[in-house]
């Protein structure tokens, strides 16, 4: 047994980690979140009517985050706090994963460290894994499946491509985005391996079996009427943007690439500016400058500063914020809110960190055109952000969608890396971890709170309100009265009582509730008639 312990002792320091915050946000709610309402809905139907039901709401494959639902409420029961456990059991699967991969990267036990606190911590993940959305499970059949992608280069063997294989479709019956990752493969083993027979078998078979599956799937769904309307219609308007590309799609996508690459910077400054100081070509603090008045200006000028990208990192906290009142529209914190010139200073920072990605993408370039030896983690990385990322440009980013770049990044940046780390970075990272482990831990907590405290008083007003004469947000409105026959569903609800945070003038309150609230500011809500 204490070899056991001994063998998988950060496997349990890991989880020991992730019990404590779930203690400290506390996942307990009976009641959906942003869209896991209808993830939920399906998984309700399976388990109490026994047959399988997609509703029009999404336009993913969605299979495989509804059976994971589906197994532990055969288990547990039905409840979203159950549901939202599912997701927490993945989310540590994430974390192992995550590690495993930063191993297998060959960076240092510091450098694993700071590098799992800054995803585990990243106030996006954190949010999701308190939910039943699919950005988890997706980010971390993701991780799993880049990992056996990167030994089977490493290796050089066929059985991490089988179980590469396995992850692809466990991803692709959650999102269809799981064809980029066979791709990625193919580009890379191409790039790093010899051009011979047995190769090129182990390139494509990815991609043919993936293939493969999809037609079977496909067909399976079609002949038993079980696919969404607008099913794969992301994927329609990615092809009409492609072939009807004009200023506005160019623009936007400039605008989000620049978006990303200040999230990325900011969410992971200590990594960024510890490997700055190896780009030492000549021009490169011009570079570094010029590209960070560029891209700030543009973002501050086009009123794209970070949290700019809908819809869980938002001002001050995490969200959405459905309630319908000003001070609930979906980007916006409850009061307190941060000032413009604060996000300002943020998007600064975030784009001035980006720069060493910047940087290193020229001398990973650089390598493969003067053939010096790049290592394929490296290679398989970018590949992986230019496949991954293009299409979002395309047709548009959420912020979640970026979280599978955060770990990659890192690899992308540390691999056999033998940077040594000063005493005095260390102790500036901490300070930055520490920050960013306060906000996330904090923000999460309250978006939970609040949230609870919403639904308690939703349930106790609908003893004596009709359930269509109460607007108490989004996911209420969205849970009890969404319809695929009726046009305008949401147009069932005439609401005599509303909750806000922030009332307006007109509203005459009725009362005011409050919520256990972490970050500043007093956590009250209101009913409003």
């Amino acid at each position: 047994m204490m070899k056991f312990f001994k063998k998988y002792q950060e496997y349990f320091g890991l989880l020991l980690l992730w019990l404590l915050l779930i203690l400290l946000i506390n996942p307990v709610g009976d009641f959906p979140l942003n869209d896991d309402w209808c993830y939920g809905k399906s998984v309700k139907t399976l388990y109490e009517e026994g047959y399988l039901k997609l509703y029009n709401w999404g336009e993913m494959t969605l299979i495989a985050h509804v059976y994971w639902g589906y197994f532990f409420t055969e288990v547990f029961g039905f409840s979203f706090t159950v549901l939202r456990w599912s997701t927490l059991l993945m989310g540590f699967a994430t974390i192992i994963g995550m590690y495993e991969l930063f191993k297998l990267a060959n960076l240092s036990r510091w450098a694993i460290f700071v590098g799992i606190v800054l995803c585990v911590m990243n106030p996006i993940f954190l949010s999701l894994s308190f939910s039943f959305m699919t950005d988890v499970p997706f980010m971390c059949v993701t991780i799993w499946a880049f990992f056996f992608f990167a030994k089977a280069l490493q290796t050089d063997t066929w059985q991490p491509i089988f179980l590469a294989i396995f992850f692809c479709y466990w991803a692709f019956l959650i999102r269809q985005l799981a064809w980029v990752f066979p791709l990625v493969f193919l580009v890379t083993f191409v790039i790093v391996k010899p051009r011979n027979r047995k190769n090129l078998l182990k390139a494509f078979m990815p991609l043919l079996a993936l293939m493969l599956f999809s037609l079977v799937f496909n067909y399976i769904m079609e002949t038993n009427n079980l696919l969404q309307e607008r099913y794969n219609s992301k994927f329609n308007l990615l092809i009409d943007s492609i072939l009807n590309v004009n200023k506005v799609i160019i623009i936007n996508a400039f605008s989000y690439f620049c978006r990303t690459m200040a999230y990325l910077g900011i969410f992971l400054v200590p990594i960024h500016l510890l490997y700055f100081k190896r780009y030492t070509f000549k021009g490169s603090v011009i570079s570094a400058i010029v590209w960070t008045i560029l891209i700030t200006a543009f973002l501050i000028w086009s009123g794209k500063e970070i949290p700019s990208l809908d819809n869980i990192w938002i001002d001050f906290g995490v969200g959405p914020t459905t309630l319908a009142d000003d001070g609930g529209s979906f980007t916006k914190s409850p009061e307190p809110t941060m000032p413009k010139w604060f996000w300002q200073i943020i998007t600064t920072i975030g784009v001035f960190s980006s720069v060493t990605l910047v940087f290193h993408i020229r001398n990973m370039v650089l390598g493969v055109f003067r053939k010096r030896q790049v290592n394929s983690l490296v290679i398989l990385s970018f590949v992986f952000f230019v496949v991954y990322l293009t299409p979002f440009l395309m047709v548009g980013v959420y912020d979640r969608y970026l979280l599978p770049l955060f770990p990659i990044a890192i690899v992308f940046l540390g691999a056999n890396s033998t940077k040594v780390f000063k005493k005095s970075y260390q102790y500036a990272t901490y300070g930055f971890l520490g920050i960013l482990t306060w906000f996330s831990v904090c923000a999460v907590h309250d978006y939970l709170s609040w949230n609870r405290a919403r639904w308690e008083v939703i349930h106790e007003l609908t003893e004596t309100v009709p359930k269509n004469q109460l607007q108490g947000g989004v996911e209420y409105v969205t849970w009890n009265f969404f319809s695929e026959t009726q046009e305008k569903w949401w147009e069932q609800v005439t609401p005599t009582y509303t909750l806000v945070f922030k009332p307006a003038k007109h509203q005459k309150i009725v009362k005011k509730y409050k919520y256990s609230r972490w970050l500043f500011g007093e956590g009250v809500f209101y009913l409003v008639k």
